[in-house]
């Protein structure tokens, strides 16, 4: 079993998914989270059998504990997050009353 050193940065992660990166170029929309956009290289992949379910599985899994190593890191990123889940908690807050 090969190991993945996500704290090495996003470089190896780009390496170790090169095909879906490149699928990932193909999207329409440059910020494309590959789950429900239009034109959608990586899903469409996917869904045709080009790229194995698991593997794009592996993929999202991996980016999620970079992107949690990122926010644990630099704090800016970590109050950002803070700030924006309040105003999320408090516009829900009042649409329930």
């Amino acid at each position: 079993m090969r190991e993945l050193q996500i704290w090495s940065g996003e470089s190896a992660l780009q390496t170790t998914f090169a095909d879906i990166e490149g699928l990932a170029q193909q999207c329409r929309f440059r910020d494309c989270q590959h789950s429900r956009e239009p034109g959608c290289a990586v899903r469409e992949a996917v869904e045709s059998g080009k790229l194995d379910a698991s593997r794009f599985v592996s993929y999202q899994k991996l980016q999620k504990e970079q992107a949690y190593l990122v926010s644990k890191q630099d704090q800016r990123v970590n109050l950002n997050s803070k700030k924006r889940w309040k105003q999320i908690t408090k516009m829900i807050r009042e649409r329930q009353r």
